[in-house]
């Protein structure tokens, strides 16, 4: 679900803020293009800094300037156009919406593209190796963001972080883990370096969860200040937060299990999953993701349905699908026996009606009726149904205004549709995809 536009772009403001040391430029003060050699220069004392901090050697000189507000927008823009394309774009839209994520008439392209200028300060681009300033803010007010972009310099280094660039289509939840790492460590450096400036001690791995405290803290959202994300639907802000939040959490667990070494050896091998990001230690321990194959549902739907989607929800995904209906603490437990999972969304050419398919695997029997009952609970709340049309304890059937909806619990699977036509064609649907194929990752 967290595709990678909600996660490519670095969002630096609200880290920043958080760490109490960045605001936006006030009229009158000075600018980068008033002391260009004095950003310069700072860049070099800075990369000295966070060198040390993170215990990776320079191996070579970061290239450095500045960019203006509307470059920086380019920038964004063009970064997403590589991503995915138009056509992916309205995919992912139509699940979002499917899913109750989002409004109905949301352009999801724009916003996106709203919130990430809206949120950018500076950034590091590994294909070109090269790292942007942002112009209209002061100097002073974004050397924490010049520390964090310089980790990604450094981590590029090291680790390559062009890697994540091209990630293969159709699992976000580990991409979404992957830039976890990267985005959790180079936060973490940002919070040392800001705290040393300040001559406060600041030990990670003396501290409880980093996670916890930034969850706790919140974000900014003065609507005044930031409208676009004071105003973004829980999928896209909380999708955002993900990778620094979660990330930071998981980095610091890794340092206290062998230091800056054991983050090291983690870029060999990637937490594959954002349940193990949450869980730092499902990954110390290897505890893999269930692999979900999906059966084909394009002839049982008939000629005029194209599947168009296909992804993985994860832990992460699944508080926030379940979380947005019902209480986020109820939603957090049920999604925390997490196994695997896959879905499918499709489209009728004609209607343009949209049905998802979700196949998911659950630790164990509990962990799989806890998530029925759960999703049972946000199908009634999302689709305004007061109860099932058919019920009993493995099953449970729905009539909506967006479709036929069946929920189906065998052993530590569960299996959901949602927008059948009719009861018959749910049926039909139901016994295909029961056809969905686990295997170990």
């Amino acid at each position: 679900m967290s595709k990678k536009f909600t996660t490519g772009a670095t969002l630096l403001l609200l880290l920043s803020l958080l760490a109490g040391s960045l605001v936006f430029a006030q009229q009158g003060a000075a600018t980068l293009a008033d002391n260009n050699t004095d950003a310069l220069k700072a860049t070099d004392e800075i990369l000295q800094i966070v060198s040390k901090l993170r215990q990776l050697e320079i191996k070579q000189p970061v290239k450095r300037g500045a960019k203006t507000r509307d470059e920086i927008k380019a920038s964004i823009i063009h970064d997403l156009d590589d991503s995915n394309t138009p056509a992916e774009f309205e995919a992912t839209a139509k699940t979002l919406k499917k899913f109750g994520l989002l409004p109905s008439q949301f352009q999801l392209r724009d916003y996106t593209i709203r919130l990430l200028t809206e949120q950018v300060a500076g950034f590091y681009d590994p294909k070109t190796e090269f790292f942007y300033l942002a112009s209209w803010i002061p100097l002073a007010e974004q050397k924490t963001v010049i520390a964090h972009e310089l980790t990604h310099a450094l981590q590029d280094q090291h680790f390559n972080l062009k890697r994540f660039d091209k990630w293969p289509k159709g699992d976000s939840d580990a991409e979404t883990a992957a830039h976890a790492i990267a985005e959790g460590e180079a936060t973490i450096v940002m919070f040392q370096y800001d705290f040393g400036e300040k001559g406060i001690p600041f030990d990670v791995t003396r501290l409880p969860s980093l996670t916890e405290l930034l969850l706790a803290e919140g974000v900014d959202n003065d609507e005044k200040k930031f409208p676009v994300l004071s105003n973004a639907p829980t999928v896209l802000k909380e999708g955002l937060q993900f990778p620094y939040f979660y990330g930071a959490g998981f980095v610091q667990a890794l340092l206290k299990k062998g230091g800056w070494s054991r983050v090291n050896e983690a870029y060999a091998t990637l937490p594959a999953s954002t349940e193990q990001v949450m869980h730092p230690d499902k990954f110390l321990a290897k505890e893999l993701p269930v692999k979900v194959e999906l059966a084909d549902l394009t002839a049982t739907l008939g000629r005029d349905w194209q599947r168009i989607d296909t992804d993985i929800n994860g832990e992460f995904g699944f508080q926030l699908l379940l979380g947005e209906f019902i209480d986020k603490a109820k939603a957090r437990t049920a999604a925390a026996g997490w196994g695997g999972d896959h879905y499918a969304t499709y489209e009728n050419k004609t209607s343009n009606a949209v049905l998802v398919a979700q196949f998911t695997n659950w630790d164990s029997l509990k962990d799989a009726e806890e998530f029925f009952n759960a999703y049972s609970e946000r199908t009634e709340k999302r689709y305004n149904s007061k109860s099932a049309s058919f019920s009993n304890a493995t099953s449970r059937v729905y009539q909506t205004s967006e479709g036929w909806v069946i929920l189906e619990w065998r052993d530590k699977d569960v299996v959901i549709l949602e927008g059948a036509y009719s009861r018959e064609q749910l049926q039909r649907l139901s016994q295909q995809f029961w056809k969905s194929k686990k295997s170990a990752a």
